[in-house]
């Protein structure tokens, strides 16, 4: 058989749809839009392609490390769509809203990340969601997280539940040990790998004294040093998705090593940063033992009583609103888009939470890393290829 005469099978793990699957499809996502268009949000359409600098700006090597670029006749560097949240703050962008104004879009369409299965694999999901943007009441975060919960029961997802996290709490958390933003962007980046044990304490400090980000003195010991670590960092950031650095590329962490002379963490700081991280990581289950149990922690932290105050309101402006309060998980391991997110994060899930239905959370910097004005805006989106599933 000749080259010319070989079958071509459909391309990795993208979709072909036979009529019975495409028609469920097709009335889960309309019905999601339907839905949406009910609670304010307005359909927009964007690319499938994009500038691949607009997901580096979102989440830097966690984000681009699961995009598929490529460069175009061209020349210029592009990339599908691996969500859309980006796309809808660029056209937000572009359409010159004001901040003072609260714009509620809704979106429906394909996305495509990489994914590993022993190698990298290509997939293809589809995604419905609703983003809101410009200024917001102090409810907005229960509000769309309801929006979220109660689209999945329209939907016909038996019993969803709601893993909500902190990213802001998190970064204060973090920023109560002397240690540099890269050592804190490098712990946050591991939190999934100390949750799931792929990573211990040891080995996550052995890989920060490896790479420079850490010694025993604390400071940066000349050029050479600083090329050896560039090297280590380059290498381990050839494993983006197992061993993530932050945002921050290795060239940037180096940079700015020898811009400021003394930012490296002394190892005996960075190892306690460590160890609270793996106690904060732990904390995750129902909300009122959750919190007591982050209550003690902060206690050690010495920041008071009052920390949790916007996550505890949070979550009784949900039970005030109607969400049973059994069905709320709070976990302080949550990890999504963490380099990114500026305040609650939250995951829907079904059937014992080992089902995740999409998810979402609040990003108020992102207007601005994408050359906006400063503009407050959470969102979410559903996975529907998981729901078509989980209905079943």
């Amino acid at each position: 058989m000749s080259a010319n005469d070989r079958q071509i099978n459909k391309f990795n793990q993208m979709n072909d749809l036979l009529p019975d699957q495409l028609s469920e499809n097709t009335e889960l996502i309309s019905t999601s839009l339907n839905y949406l268009s009910k609670a304010g949000y307005q359909q927009v359409e964007t690319p499938i392609i994009e500038d691949s600098d607009l997901f580096a700006r979102k989440g830097g090597g966690e984000l681009m490390g699961l995009v598929c670029t490529f460069s175009d006749a061209r020349g210029q560097r592009v990339s599908l769509r691996p969500e859309f949240t980006s796309s809808i703050i660029r056209l937000y962008i572009e359409q010159n809203n004001k901040q003072d104004i609260e714009t509620k879009w809704s979106y429906a369409g394909p996305v495509f990340r990489y994914r590993s299965y022993g190698q990298m694999v290509l997939e293809q999901f589809t995604q419905v969601g609703g983003e809101i943007i410009g200024d917001q009441g102090p409810n907005t975060d229960s509000e769309l997280i309801c929006t979220a919960y109660n689209g999945l029961k329209k939907l016909g997802v038996k019993n969803p539940k709601i893993k909500i996290g902190d990213a802001k709490s998190l970064s204060k958390l973090f920023n109560t040990f002397e240690i540099s933003d890269a050592a804190k962007q490098f712990i946050k980046s591991n939190l999934g790998n100390i949750r799931s044990g792929s990573t211990d304490q040891k080995q996550l400090v052995e890989i920060a004294v490896d790479s420079g980000l850490t010694n025993e003195e604390g400071r940066v010991a000349g050029t050479d040093a600083g090329r050896k670590t560039l090297l280590e960092l380059e290498e381990l950031a050839k494993d983006q998705i197992n061993k993530p650095l932050g945002r921050r590329t290795p060239t940037e962490i180096i940079t700015r090593l020898e811009s400021k002379g003394s930012v490296v963490t002394k190892t005996h700081e960075f190892s306690k940063a460590v160890d609270f991280a793996s106690k904060l990581v732990s904390i995750n289950g129902d909300s009122n033992n959750s919190l007591d149990s982050a209550d003690q922690l902060i206690n050690i932290a010495d920041l008071g009583s009052k920390f949790f105050d916007p996550l505890k309101s949070l979550l009784l402006d949900l039970e005030n609103k109607g969400l049973p309060i059994e069905n709320i998980i709070l976990d302080f391991g949550m990890v999504r888009g963490i380099s990114y997110y500026t305040g609650m994060i939250f995951e829907l899930t079904c059937g014992n939470d080992s089902i995740s239905l999409g998810g979402g959370g609040r990003y108020d910097k992102l207007a601005v890393n994408l050359g906006g004005s400063n503009s407050n805006a959470l969102g979410f989106a559903y996975n529907i290829d998981a729901i078509s599933e989980a209905i079943k």
